[in-house]
């Protein structure tokens, strides 16, 4: 298949995402920080390094959509254009003139017109919308549907699958959500069996359990494909089993183009083979099962490490080596396999409490329950000197540094809400995960303290969803009182 890349004709095989297409190409940048313009690609845990216009419509994921022939994909954050980009001069601005985040500013008060075309700038630079208005006219509302049934599971691996077959054995009915196209795998390629699926479950494949709404019992199931319609799942149990996801090293470059995570190392894999290039793995465990995972796919493994032993990432616009274990080594793919940690946003969402549900609490309800790795202690952050981490982005989509996070928190009461607001730490597409995770941390080694409780608020949805999904879930369930 042919599509375009910034008005450049590129060939593309059949079943790949634009991701994997422009990889095959040596295209690794495919976006650009919100501040400084600094390059993001695909790495499993930043989405604005994935997030490209296509077609027209901007802010698509260039990691799950798939390439159809004649598709115009162009780069978002670009002025005048991608080839010729003049806001890359954002590059040579100190950190510390973006330190706070921009947008709270106090030269354009609210409600002023100043207020209005700043607000407009800020959008452009995010790539959400032009830099001149530009008025569409789409009546394309897509038809929602609600499932109503007694138990949810979230996530397919074997703990999923499980829990699934259990319910469905003891007479339920069962909706299995999983972001992969069939149940296991990911755990398939670590060569660990799931049992096979009760056909009497319903399976909703291709979908993030994107919101948890009243206490667990309302479920919002977004589609991968952007073009499909969203899902409103109404259950009496919810059974959390998403597993944990790997945590980025927080050391120089972790954000360059061409660090991956293990999830998105396998789904590159099995797409590209060879093509991924030489790769090094770093992790705290399943290295060695990650690397036996990518040679089985041909991939060239160059080096295998703890995550320790890595002292920082090189490359201007993508990876090009690693210093490992004093060590320089040549590469073009960095991927790590831990710190594993639990993305807490579901369990979040179920047990919140408050009037705006902004507070966390203990997941104490006999209707949610979280199960298998994901219900395991996390690891630890590995964490070198702060003082040589005080550069480090700690949110690469927001250009947020560990030294920024460290000036915030002046005393060791500084909630993590308010550090958020403070310096836009977590607020870009990623929702928070794993930027809060690494903040955590930073502020334990710094302050001196143990794992808090306190946490920014975790607010439904947590991945995007189109207008017309959302309106096409118009009157599918009663608001509450």
């Amino acid at each position: 298949m042919r599509f375009r890349w910034n008005g450049r004709l590129l060939r593309a095989e059949a079943g790949d995402t634009i991701a994997a297409a422009l990889w095959r190409h040596g295209i690794r940048q495919l976006g650009v920080s919100r501040k400084l313009h600094r390059p993001l690609g695909l790495s499993g845990a930043y989405l604005q390094g994935v997030l490209v216009k296509v077609n027209g419509v901007p802010h698509v994921r260039a990691d799950e959509r798939l390439v159809t022939e004649g598709m115009d994909v162009v780069r978002q954050n670009a002025w005048p254009n991608a080839r010729f980009d003049l806001m890359n001069v954002l590059r040579l601005l100190p950190a510390s003139w973006v330190r706070g985040g921009f947008e709270h500013t106090m030269w354009f008060p609210s409600g002023t017109r100043r207020f209005g075309v700043w607000e407009r700038l800020l959008s452009f630079m995010a790539g959400e919308v032009d830099i001149r208005p530009a008025f569409q006219s789409r009546a394309t509302k897509l038809g929602g549907r609600r499932l109503d049934c007694d138990v949810v599971v979230v996530g397919a691996g074997p703990a999923g699958v499980n829990a699934a077959n259990e319910a469905r054995r003891a007479g339920s009915t069962v909706v299995l959500v999983t972001r992969g196209s069939k149940p296991g795998e990911t755990a398939s390629e670590f060569r660990i069996t799931s049992s096979a699926l009760d056909p009497e479950v319903t399976l909703l494949a291709n979908h993030v359990a994107t919101g948890v709404y009243r206490a667990g019992h309302v479920v919002l199931a977004a589609p991968l494909d952007s073009g499909q319609s969203a899902t409103i799942l109404v259950c009496r149990r919810l059974v959390l089993a998403h597993g944990k996801r790997s945590c980025p090293p927080l050391v120089p470059g972790h954000d360059l183009p061409g660090v991956i995570d293990a999830h998105s190392a396998i789904s590159l894999a099995r797409t590209l083979g060879p093509a991924l290039g030489a790769t090094v793995i770093v992790g705290t465990g399943k290295r060695d099962d990650l690397a036996n995972a990518l040679r089985r796919h041909r991939v060239d493994i160059v080096a295998c490490g703890a995550v320790s032993d890595l002292a920082r990432v090189e490359g201007r616009n993508h990876v090009t080596a690693v210093l490992l274990n004093g060590q320089r080594v040549k590469c073009r793919t960095l991927v790590h396999a831990g710190p594993w940690r639990t993305d807490p946003a579901l369990r979040f969402q179920a047990c919140a409490t408050g009037t705006l549900r902004l507070r966390d609490s203990v997941l104490t309800s006999k209707d949610v329950e979280l199960i298998g790795s994901a219900a395991e202690a996390d690891e630890p952050y590995v964490l070198g000197s702060l003082a040589l981490l005080s550069g480090v982005a700690i949110c690469p989509c927001m250009d947020v540094t560990v030294g920024e996070v460290l000036e915030a928190a002046d005393t060791a009461q500084c909630h993590a809400e308010e550090l958020k607001r403070q310096t836009s730490c977590g607020m870009g597409p990623c929702q928070g995960f794993p930027c809060w995770e690494a903040m955590d941390a930073v502020l334990q080694k710094a302050l001196g303290r143990a794992g808090s409780s306190d946490r920014p608020a975790h607010r439904p949805p947590r991945r995007g969803i189109t207008v017309d999904q959302a309106a096409g879930l118009e009157g599918l369930l009663e608001l509450e009182p």
